[in-house]
């Protein structure tokens, strides 16, 4: 019987209300069990202490690779998907991921169900299949997934940076891999992808590259020959290699964590986790010829594969040595190793790598080789290095350089932080200024690491003179700086409570493997630093590395590009041997190396000048004075409850210009508090014509984005120290008008919203010349690159959209806007904002805060906007009213019987796949609450709920493991909101404000192997054969299904930000309609016991019900409702004819924008007074209003500011008495 011993306990923060219990296992394996009272899940995390930097360099990917064949069946749980589907019956999900240090696997469940997910899941450790037929499928899962990131500027950036380092280091290992590096795919698969490629091979012919790595050893092992099937079966035997090598008990760390005791743990960890073996130790260290690692299916003789299974053990045990030992302990013993060297560019920094991104962006990146300080969590020098370059605070190196408008963000920090090196970046985005007078920017920042070189050596010479004389130093402003910074990460850590159990695991198994279990949750939170600790002899040795010649820079846009176009014209190449054009190998991405000049340099080395305004920051005045609760607080809750249940919040005022919703927080126990202020207006979206109707204005939208991002950085330098200081606030646009958001410590929060709320609303100021340029420029390249940088998915999402959602005329119109904008224009605006007689102040304060203070805050927000109004009202007129409506976001309706194509080519050039998104959406309004909805509503949107968990995991096993259409494959629940449009309240004076919610059931894949039209066949067999199995089901599964379903809705809230987010939801759409006199309702009417309520609703459910609402969801074409969404890649183009019917023969087909507009413009709001009669598709909007005696002068008005076909007027009342 396996024991465990135990290990050094863990130090936690004050607000957490976990219990730890470390282990160590027999069998050398390190767990950690958390016992969690509050979580409703059970969640568990394996990390390896292996990953990419481990990969032999003969096979990049292979420990990706292993990563993917270790979920597909162990010999106790042989089917593929057993483990998925487990959990996806009881309320789970699970995930894994590959770092160049650590392969982590994680899921969580429904806690009842914990022990058999985990007998399942430690099973993948204890004997893992490996089957032959799984390798050669997951290896097109892994080149799925290596296709994905080819689109991604962060990816392609990535492998840049590895292509500048030292080939022999193990950072410059491409980590993902592909089907190349692991040609694994069985001889049929891999002539049907050379096929897709151009390629003539014939299957089982020898491999046409002889370049490959594993060329020479597979010509030995088989004598001079080999075929594909040679290269497969030995991948597989490097995949069991690297897994006897690196899965070994004393190289993983396990983490369990539910509301199980810590004794129960225990019972459930030991005697699974301790039947791990340490198969490398038990084969001696090195490889045995008597393992039996070959499965039926291996085609090869025995000596053969003995042949191959040596081969790749040496593979595997060479590539050992590549990888740094991970532990703090062992680090310290790690020589300094840097990955990044000038010698590797010709021996002379700085140098200058120009890349070309997808995305319009103007990205400057310094990068500075530093010495490890993995070992260091807590007095790294970095912290201090990256709170100090990365401040945006008054004498900042980003205040300077963003009061010249050269930039809009600057952030830095580790690039790359390993045993052996690190790599410390600063990366700023510029503006178009900016990226002209780059060479100033960069000066900035070495002239801010020399002012920083400059304190610290007069700190030293200060204190070593005090020393000598026998006086005291009353410490340097680094001293002051560095205390500062670790008494606010001292608060953070006992300030906060703990997250999603899911979360957690996976970090805590990592941190473990570095930091041991003791300081697993504490390391980096500085909790004994204070500033005689700093040290100043290492903090200067850092910032003298921050200078010209340690760095090498990034320069990302397309402007650079074109520079280095011009000056290695016609493939010119540089004088100097290395420099010139450049091709990273496994991407394919091209860039440009090119020395600095002297003068350049030089320049950058003087330093700052006298009259220079960079200057260290200021002490922080946001720091919370006290973190008391609040004394109106009763005494059992000022300890955490979380399982207590949420009250709704109070409307403690109500008044036609303004609401006060207020709760006083009974479950967290901490000193924190949110705030929103929200503005409802129309004028964030919506214009007046003539006759002074209401209707959405894309002019308008575009105005509003420029008021809020104008804001947003005229306020970045005056409000970082809040930031620093756990306070944290935003400004946004959205149909409902202006929403400014501020959260954190509730002792300045009132003190920061009032602030902001006063220079948004009473000085208009903040528009500048130079922040509307900032914001013209970024709006401008964000449209102009939006198609040709986006994943096909993503496009096809947006031509969903468009379709149903988008009021305006797309990107392209979009971008004429932004282009027309002139700073006029947004003062402008901003005046139309206080000209609305209408605006209501929604205020919502939670947390912290007494009654008094909340009304407090309220009095001032309101007389705030209220003064600001008058004065807007002596100057302009007044808009025309619009109450009762209220705007807010929009959702058309499509027609029942009809399926919707949209068919769009991908404008990325560098997009392979394509994308389809299948979209059936719900004709019956979906349930908004109790008291606002109907019964048939309530049920209806529980079956659409629980429909799209049971489709979830069978498409994904079908789509994605068994027919491996492509790496992304899944389903998912949507719900989408359309609010009543202005134009009913012309006709119908007793209309009511109104919100309805939209249920739509969403199946996505995205795929190089197949055409978009086969992929969709592909989705409609699924769905057509997921009915059978809806038949077959059994009542005990879907009643599992159903219940672990609404156990997941009605889990716990954990976090305070979580719980103010979703009430201010509730707040924003039911509000008006609850509120209105004569609506009959009240503020306790908005829905706030909706997950209980669709809790009990998912529970009464039966087959008949659920076969039902699928049927005509999803199978019946007279009554269904689906658009599809195709974008085609580089792979398989578009190539449809416009008068060729369609895929599914679908009624309406877009190949083009304007036929998506013209389709768009004959579907109507998605309202319950609004719905396709019964007449036929050709009758006129005129005469089938006419039916319901509805005048033609309305008919006319909603057709043109909606486009409306085809509808039927019906009452809610109605409605309500039919169910």
């Amino acid at each position: 019987m396996s024991q465990a011993t135990p290990l050094p306990p863990v130090i936690k923060g004050d607000a957490d209300y976990r219990t730890y219990r470390p282990l160590l296992l027999d069998n050398g394996l390190t767990v950690l069990l958390v016992n969690d009272p509050q979580s409703k899940h059970f969640a568990a995390s394996v990390s390896v202490h292996a990953g990419a930097s481990s990969d032999p360099r003969a096979l990049p990917g292979l420990a990706h690779f292993t990563e993917h064949m270790c979920f597909l069946g162990s010999k106790a749980y042989p089917e593929e998907n057993e483990y998925k589907q487990f959990l996806a019956q009881h309320g789970g999900k699970s995930n894994a991921s590959t770092s160049m240090t650590h392969t982590t696997y994680q899921f969580d469940v429904l806690a009842d169900y914990g022990e058999k997910a985990l007998d399942i899941f430690s099973n993948f450790f204890v004997s893992p299949l490996f089957t032959k037929s799984g390798t050669q499928r997951e290896v097109q899962a892994v080149d799925s997934e290596n296709s994905k990131n080819l689109v991604s500027d962060g990816r392609r950036r990535l492998q840049v940076l590895k292509s500048l380092a030292d080939g022999e280091h193990h950072y410059s290992k491409f980590s993902t891999g592909n089907r190349i590096t692991l040609p694994a795919c069985a001889s049929s698969d891999a002539a049907a992808n050379d096929t897709e490629n151009g390629a003539d091979t014939e299957p089982g012919s020898p491999p046409e590259d002889s370049t490959h790595p594993l060329h020479d050893t597979l010509k030995i092992i088989g004598g001079g020959k080999y075929d594909e099937n040679d290269q497969a079966e030995f991948v597989r035997s490097a995949l069991l290699a690297f897994h006897k090598r690196h899965y070994r008990p004393k190289n993983m760390t396990a983490v369990l964590i539910g509301p199980q005791s810590l004794d129960e743990l225990e019972t459930w960890v030991v005697p699974r986790f301790g039947k791990i073996p340490d198969r490398w130790l038990e084969g001696g260290g090195e490889h045995n010829p008597n393992d039996d690692d070959a499965d039926d299916a291996t085609p090869l003789s025995q000596e053969k594969w003995q042949a191959m299974q040596a081969a790749a053990a040496e593979m595997v045990g060479v590539a050992v040595a590549d990888a740094p030992p991970i532990s703090v302990q062992a680090a310290e013993k790690v020589q300094h190793r840097p990955a990044f060297r000038p010698e590797l560019q010709g021996g002379k920094w700085p140098v200058i790598v120009t890349t070309k991104p997808l995305q319009s962006v103007r990205k400057l990146v310094l990068m500075f080789p530093l010495p490890p300080t993995w070992h260091i969590p807590d007095r790294s020098p970095t912290s201090l290095l990256s709170h100090l370059f990365g401040h945006e605070g008054p004498g900042s190196a980003f205040a300077y350089l963003q009061d010249r408008g050269f930039i809009s963000s600057l952030i830095a920090g580790n690039r790359v932080a390993g045993p052996d090196q690190t790599l410390f970046k600063i990366e700023v985005n510029m503006t178009e200024d900016g990226e002209d007078r780059w060479k100033e920017v960069a000066r900035a920042i070495f002239d801010y690491g020399k002012l920083l070189c400059g304190v610290a050596e007069e700190s030293l010479s200060k204190e070593s003179n005090a020393s000598e004389d026998g006086t005291c130093s009353d410490g340097s402003e680094l001293r002051r700086i560095w205390d500062e910074v670790a008494a606010l990460d001292r608060l953070h850590f006992h300030q906060t409570s703990p997250g999603a159990v899911y979360s957690f695991a996976p970090s805590v198994a990592q941190s473990i493997s570095k930091y041991g279990t003791e300081m697993s949750l504490s390391a980096g939170s500085l909790l004994n630093e204070n500033g005689d600790t700093l040290q100043l002899e290492e903090v200067l040795s850092f910032c003298q590395s921050i200078v010209p010649e340690n760095c090498f820079i990034e320069r990302c846009s397309d402007d650079a590009w074109k520079e280095m176009e011009a000056r290695y014209e016609g493939g010119k190449e540089s004088e100097e041997p290395g420099f010139g054009k450049q091709t990273e190998k496994w991407y394919g991405v091209e860039y440009f190396l090119s020395p600095v000049d002297d003068e350049d340099i030089h320049m950058w080395s003087i330093g700052p000048s006298d009259d220079s305004s960079l200057h260290l920051p200021a002490p922080n005045r946001y720091i919370p004075r006290s973190l008391d609760l609040c004394e109106d607080l009763p005494e059992e809750a000022k300890v955490q409850r979380i399982e207590k249940a949420i009250e709704p919040p109070n409307l403690v005022v109500n008044q036609p210009n303004g609401r006060l919703w207020w709760r006083l927080d009974d479950r967290y126990a901490l000193p924190k508090a949110s705030v929103t202020i929200l503005l409802r207006t129309a004028t964030a979206e919506n214009k007046a014509d003539e006759d002074g109707r209401w209707g959405f204005d894309a002019t308008t939208a575009m105005r509003s984005n420029y008021v809020t991002s104008v804001f947003s950085q005229a306020l970045a330098q005056d409000t970082y120290d809040a930031f620093l200081a756990g306070l944290g606030w935003s400004l946004s646009k959205s149909s409902a008008g202006f929403t400014l958001s501020c959260s954190g410590y509730s002792d300045r929060l009132s003190d920061l919203a009032i602030k902001l709320l006063s220079d948004f609303c009473q000085d208009e100021s903040f528009i500048q010349q130079s922040y509307f340029t900032t914001t013209k420029d970024k709006q401008i390249r964000g449209l102009k690159s939006y198609f040709e940088s986006r994943r096909a998915d993503s496009l096809a999402l947006y031509y969903r959209n468009m379709l149903l959602s988008s009021k305006g005329l797309g990107v392209e119109h979009n971008l004429e806007l932004a282009e027309a904008m002139t700073l006029d224009d947004v003062l402008e605006q901003h005046k139309e904002i206080w000209a609305d007689r209408d605006m209501v102040v929604e205020v919502f304060y939670t947390g912290n805060v007494a009654e008094r203070d909340a009304k407090a805050l309220f009095d001032k927000a309101t007389s705030i906007v209220e003064s600001t109004q008058t004065k807007a009202l002596t100057e302009r007129e007044a808009h025309p009213q619009y109450s009762p409506w209220v705007p807010g976001t929009f959702e058309r309706r499509l027609v029942p019987g009809e399926d919707v194509e949209l068919h769009f080519s991908s404008k990325n050039p560098k997009e392979e796949n394509g994308a389809v998104i299948v979209t059936f959406q719900s004709q019956l309004e979906g349930f908004k609450g109790k008291a606002l909805s109907s019964g048939e509503s309530l049920q209806q949107s529980a079956a659409i709920r629980l429909l799209c968990k049971l489709v979830k995991e069978p498409c994904f096993n079908e789509l994605r493991t068994k027919q491996q259409l492509g790496y992304i494959v899944s389903s998912y629940y949507d719900v989408d909101y359309s609010s009543r449009q202005p134009d009913l309240f012309e006709e119908q004076t007793g209309a009511v404000p109104l919100t309805t919610a939209v249920d739509s059931l969403v199946l996505f894949v995205l795929s190089r192997k197949e055409t978009p039209v086969e992929v969709a066949n592909r989705i409609d067999d699924f769905l057509l054969n997921f009915r059978s199995r809806l038949e077959d089901m059994d009542e005990s599964e879907m009643s599992d299904h159903a219940d672990s379903l609404a156990r997941t809705l009605t889990k716990p809230i954990r976090k305070l930000g979580d719980e103010a987010s979703i009430n201010m939801a509730r707040i924003r759409r039911y509000g008006p309609e609850a509120l209105m006199e004569g609506s009959g309702h009240s503020e306790q009417d908005l829905g706030w016991a909706n997950p209980q309520v669709m809790a009990n609703a998912l529970r009464s459910l039966d087959k008949t019900t659920l076969a039902r609402v699928y049927d005509s969801l999803v199978l019946k074409k007279e009554s269904r409702s689906r658009v599809v969404s195709f974008v085609y890649g580089k792979t398989f183009p578009l190539n449809l004819q416009p008068e060729k019917s369609g895929w599914i023969g679908g009624t309406h087909r877009a190949l083009t924008m304007d036929d998506l507009l013209n389709k768009r413009k004959s579907l109507v709001a998605f309202d319950p007074s609004i719905s396709y009669g019964e007449a036929g598709a050709g009758e006129s909007l005129v005469r089938l209003l006419g039916k319901h005696k509805t005048t033609v002068r309305f008919a006319a008005a909603a057709a043109a500011a909606v486009g409306v076909g085809l509808w039927a007027m019906r009452g809610r009342g109605d409605e309500k008495k039919r169910n």
